[in-house]
């Protein structure tokens, strides 16, 4: 007897968009934070990307890029954490998500007070459509599947 085939899971449209949205951003965000890294610490990488952000960020103390780098580096584990999360489609990690981006959302607002352009508009409405569909998505019970419930009831011995 044969392995047994079961039906390949797919995945929902907006889940995955916002987990590629998210991977994306946390890959991009740990180069950053690599590059300001190495840049504290004299490691010469000798690219363009890296050159061209230690020019913008030349004017700061090495203090001040290390802080930032490793910022960088742990908002990118955040990121990437809740983008392989959500393509595996599990409740914790759009309650992650959820609160991750939400907290950001007065820190937006106040920018775009401050000084308002398309960037900042754009990037308010993506963060408030993502915030709205992971809790529409939680509150239907579509993530999580067979994740929902623990595989190990609490007090089970081993």
């Amino acid at each position: 007897m044969g392995p047994v085939m079961t039906p390949a899971r797919r995945h929902q449209t907006g889940i995955v968009a916002i987990a590629a949205f998210k991977l994306v951003k946390g890959g991009l965000l740990l180069v950053v934070g690599f590059a300001l890294v190495l840049e504290t610490l004299h490691i010469n990488a000798d690219t363009r990307f890296v050159h061209a952000l230690v020019l913008k960020v030349d004017a700061l103390q090495p203090h001040s890029i290390l802080i930032a780098g490793l910022v960088s580096l742990g908002y990118a584990a955040l990121l990437l954490a809740e983008g392989i999360g959500l393509w595996m489609e599990v409740s914790w990690a759009a309650y992650l998500t959820v609160v991750s981006t939400s907290a950001l959302i007065p820190f937006e607002i106040y920018e775009l007070i401050e000084r308002t352009t398309v960037p900042r508009i754009v990037l308010l409405a993506v963060n408030l459509m993502i915030v709205v569909y992971l809790i529409k998505q939680l509150k239907q019970h579509r993530l999580g599947g067979r994740y929902r419930k623990s595989r190990w009831p609490i007090g089970a011995g081993g």
